[in-house]
């Protein structure tokens, strides 16, 4: 009887582990974003995200808004920004940190913290740099948080904004992990 009771256990460890493997499968969805004249963008993005895309009139870059399909709203902006000459260096991580450092330092007199952290992240395509803000005095429909950064995929910055209240750090999560999945391909 003992050993039966651990078979049994053991099989349904590993039922769980499988059920639990297609759960989180089915969390995200791999969306293809994409970009005119400059292939297209591929996330990992939660199943239960919405998007819509603009373009740019003078097509230099896109922007992609997701926010939830139903719930507490907020909004993830991705701005995929490509090279305007051909041949460009890429940035390095210095001058990606840099870049994350100028933009916290920008908004550091309308955030409520006196220091800005700008922590590093690896993706699969490279290493990027985001930082978080509390905004003290929200108006009426603002929100409450912004963590904001940089994150090179191919060819490509991808700029992005993430926009929530209180209790939605998930929502940060959920975000860096799509960014972390993201790559680019120079075909359609």
């Amino acid at each position: 009887m003992k050993r039966s009771r651990c078979c049994f256990g053991a099989v349904l460890v590993v039922l769980c582990c499988v059920v639990g493997i297609r759960v989180l499968a089915a969390d995200t969805d791999n969306r293809r974003y994409t970009l005119p004249d400059h292939g297209s963008l591929q996330l990992k993005v939660p199943a239960v995200w919405k998007e819509e895309i603009a373009q740019d009139r003078d097509r230099l870059f896109s922007t992609i808004v997701f926010r939830g399909k139903s719930g507490a709203p907020f909004d993830v902006v991705l701005m995929p920004i490509w090279p305007t000459e051909k041949g460009a260096p890429k940035p390095d991580r210095d001058t990606l940190q840099r870049l994350a450092q100028r933009a916290a330092g920008g908004i550091r007199p309308q955030a409520q913290e006196k220091t800005i952290e700008v922590l590093e992240f690896e993706g699969a395509a490279g290493v990027g740099y985001y930082f978080s803000v509390t905004d003290p005095a929200p108006k009426p429909g603002e929100y409450t948080h912004m963590t904001q950064g940089i994150l090179p995929v191919g060819s490509l910055l991808l700029l992005f904004t993430v926009y929530t209240n209180d209790g939605q750090q998930d929502i940060v999560t959920e975000a860096l992990t799509m960014l972390k999945s993201a790559s680019h391909s120079d075909e359609k």
